[in-house]
Protein backbone atom coordinates (compact mmCIF):
# COMPACT_ATOMS: atom_id res chain seq x y z
CA UNK A 1 0.00 0.00 0.00
CA UNK A 2 2.63 2.06 0.90
CA UNK A 3 4.64 1.34 -2.11
CA UNK A 4 1.36 2.34 -4.17
CA UNK A 5 0.89 5.46 -2.86
CA UNK A 6 4.71 6.15 -3.46
CA UNK A 7 4.24 5.57 -7.07
CA UNK A 8 1.10 8.11 -6.91
CA UNK A 9 2.52 10.57 -5.48
CA UNK A 10 5.66 10.51 -7.86
CA UNK A 11 3.06 10.56 -10.92
CA UNK A 12 1.18 13.41 -9.43
CA UNK A 13 4.47 15.07 -8.80
CA UNK A 14 5.37 14.36 -12.43
CA UNK A 15 1.89 15.38 -14.22
CA UNK A 16 2.24 18.54 -12.41
CA UNK A 17 5.01 19.37 -13.87
CA UNK A 18 3.88 19.29 -17.11
CA UNK A 19 0.53 20.89 -16.54
CA UNK A 20 2.22 24.51 -16.65
CA UNK A 21 2.19 25.16 -13.29
CA UNK A 22 4.59 28.36 -12.43
CA UNK A 23 8.26 27.57 -11.20
CA UNK A 24 10.33 29.01 -9.23
CA UNK A 25 11.47 32.88 -10.92
CA UNK A 26 13.65 32.19 -13.79
CA UNK A 27 17.66 33.74 -12.86
CA UNK A 28 18.46 37.49 -14.11
CA UNK A 29 21.73 38.07 -14.84
CA UNK A 30 22.89 41.26 -13.82
CA UNK A 31 23.17 44.54 -15.95
CA UNK A 32 26.10 44.58 -18.10
CA UNK A 33 29.09 46.84 -17.32
CA UNK A 34 29.73 48.80 -20.55
CA UNK A 35 32.06 51.34 -19.43
CA UNK A 36 34.83 49.09 -18.24
CA UNK A 37 38.27 49.76 -20.54
CA UNK A 38 36.63 52.20 -22.70
CA UNK A 39 37.87 55.67 -23.89
CA UNK A 40 37.53 58.69 -21.43
CA UNK A 41 38.12 62.38 -22.23
CA UNK A 42 38.49 64.31 -18.80
CA UNK A 43 38.18 68.15 -18.28
CA UNK A 44 41.82 68.27 -16.86
CA UNK A 45 44.21 65.67 -15.04
CA UNK A 46 46.31 65.72 -12.26
CA UNK A 47 49.61 63.38 -13.25
CA UNK A 48 50.18 60.08 -12.82
CA UNK A 49 46.11 60.13 -11.84
CA UNK A 50 44.74 59.78 -15.60
CA UNK A 51 41.00 59.46 -16.65
CA UNK A 52 41.64 55.86 -18.01
CA UNK A 53 42.00 54.96 -14.28
CA UNK A 54 38.29 55.26 -14.02
CA UNK A 55 37.64 52.63 -16.24
CA UNK A 56 40.64 50.30 -15.94
CA UNK A 57 38.56 47.94 -13.09
CA UNK A 58 41.85 48.14 -11.18
CA UNK A 59 40.77 49.67 -7.25
CA UNK A 60 44.50 50.66 -6.96
CA UNK A 61 44.20 53.62 -9.51
CA UNK A 62 41.58 56.36 -9.79
CA UNK A 63 41.50 60.04 -11.62
CA UNK A 64 42.48 63.18 -10.53
CA UNK A 65 40.94 66.36 -12.00
CA UNK A 66 43.47 69.79 -11.39
CA UNK A 67 42.13 72.11 -8.89
CA UNK A 68 39.45 73.84 -10.89
CA UNK A 69 35.65 74.66 -11.51
CA UNK A 70 33.76 73.07 -14.27
CA UNK A 71 35.64 69.90 -14.03
CA UNK A 72 34.03 66.54 -15.72
CA UNK A 73 34.59 63.09 -16.91
CA UNK A 74 33.23 60.93 -19.83
CA UNK A 75 33.03 57.35 -21.42
CA UNK A 76 32.60 56.65 -24.65
CA UNK A 77 30.21 53.52 -25.02
CA UNK A 78 31.60 52.89 -28.80
CA UNK A 79 27.79 53.19 -29.74
CA UNK A 80 24.47 54.06 -28.48
CA UNK A 81 23.15 52.69 -25.16
CA UNK A 82 20.31 52.34 -22.59
CA UNK A 83 21.71 52.95 -19.20
CA UNK A 84 19.96 51.85 -16.26
CA UNK A 85 22.72 52.66 -13.88
CA UNK A 86 26.08 54.44 -12.55
CA UNK A 87 27.72 53.58 -10.15
CA UNK A 88 30.88 56.18 -8.50
CA UNK A 89 33.55 55.30 -6.19
CA UNK A 90 34.54 59.01 -4.28
CA UNK A 91 37.75 59.29 -2.69
CA UNK A 92 37.83 61.79 0.01
CA UNK A 93 37.42 65.12 -2.59
CA UNK A 94 33.89 64.61 -3.96
CA UNK A 95 31.30 66.92 -5.40
CA UNK A 96 28.06 67.24 -2.70
CA UNK A 97 26.78 68.63 -6.57
CA UNK A 98 26.94 67.12 -9.30
CA UNK A 99 25.09 65.76 -12.68
CA UNK A 100 25.36 62.32 -14.77
CA UNK A 101 24.58 63.57 -18.18
CA UNK A 102 24.02 60.94 -21.76
CA UNK A 103 25.08 62.33 -25.29
CA UNK A 104 24.63 60.96 -28.58
CA UNK A 105 27.53 63.23 -29.85
CA UNK A 106 29.63 64.64 -26.82
CA UNK A 107 27.94 67.99 -27.79
CA UNK A 108 24.07 68.26 -27.06
CA UNK A 109 23.99 66.68 -23.36
CA UNK A 110 20.59 65.03 -21.40
CA UNK A 111 21.38 65.26 -17.86
CA UNK A 112 20.24 61.47 -16.21
CA UNK A 113 20.94 62.56 -12.55
CA UNK A 114 21.62 66.05 -10.75
CA UNK A 115 22.09 66.05 -6.87
CA UNK A 116 23.12 68.72 -4.32
CA UNK A 117 23.44 66.32 -1.49
CA UNK A 118 26.11 63.98 -2.68
CA UNK A 119 27.69 61.74 0.04
CA UNK A 120 30.60 60.70 -1.59
CA UNK A 121 32.16 57.02 -1.11
CA UNK A 122 30.19 54.41 -3.18
CA UNK A 123 27.04 55.83 -4.79
CA UNK A 124 25.16 53.46 -6.93
CA UNK A 125 22.59 56.04 -8.78
CA UNK A 126 19.79 54.22 -10.84
CA UNK A 127 19.33 56.21 -14.12
CA UNK A 128 17.48 56.33 -17.48
CA UNK A 129 18.67 57.14 -20.51
CA UNK A 130 20.19 56.56 -23.85
CA UNK A 131 23.48 57.91 -25.16
CA UNK A 132 27.11 56.67 -26.31
CA UNK A 133 28.68 59.14 -23.66
CA UNK A 134 27.74 59.36 -20.53
CA UNK A 135 29.69 62.45 -18.21
CA UNK A 136 29.81 63.31 -14.77
CA UNK A 137 29.93 66.82 -14.74
CA UNK A 138 30.68 68.95 -11.56
CA UNK A 139 30.25 72.97 -11.92
CA UNK A 140 30.10 75.50 -14.42
CA UNK A 141 27.08 76.24 -16.34
CA UNK A 142 24.03 75.02 -14.81
CA UNK A 143 20.56 75.43 -16.07
CA UNK A 144 19.16 75.09 -12.76
CA UNK A 145 20.63 74.18 -8.93
CA UNK A 146 23.17 74.37 -7.63
CA UNK A 147 23.63 78.13 -7.57
CA UNK A 148 26.88 80.34 -6.32
CA UNK A 149 26.31 79.33 -2.73
CA UNK A 150 26.72 75.64 -3.07
CA UNK A 151 30.17 74.60 -2.53
CA UNK A 152 32.01 72.41 -4.95
CA UNK A 153 34.88 70.46 -4.52
CA UNK A 154 38.40 72.05 -5.26
CA UNK A 155 39.11 68.95 -7.25
CA UNK A 156 37.22 65.50 -8.03
CA UNK A 157 39.46 62.11 -7.29
CA UNK A 158 37.09 59.16 -8.48
CA UNK A 159 38.51 56.08 -7.76
CA UNK A 160 35.95 54.55 -10.69
CA UNK A 161 32.93 55.34 -13.08
CA UNK A 162 30.97 52.26 -14.20
CA UNK A 163 27.82 52.20 -16.37
CA UNK A 164 26.00 49.42 -16.78
CA UNK A 165 23.01 49.10 -18.92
Amino acid sequence: MRRRLGLLIALAVTLLSFTGFPGPPAAHAADPLLSQGRPVTVSSTEAPFAGAHAVDGDPGTRWSSAFADPQWIQVDLGGSARISEVALNWEAAYAKAFQVQVSADARTWSTVHETTTGTGGNQRLTVSGTGRYVRVHVGGDWSGPPDASTPFPAKMLVDYVRVYR
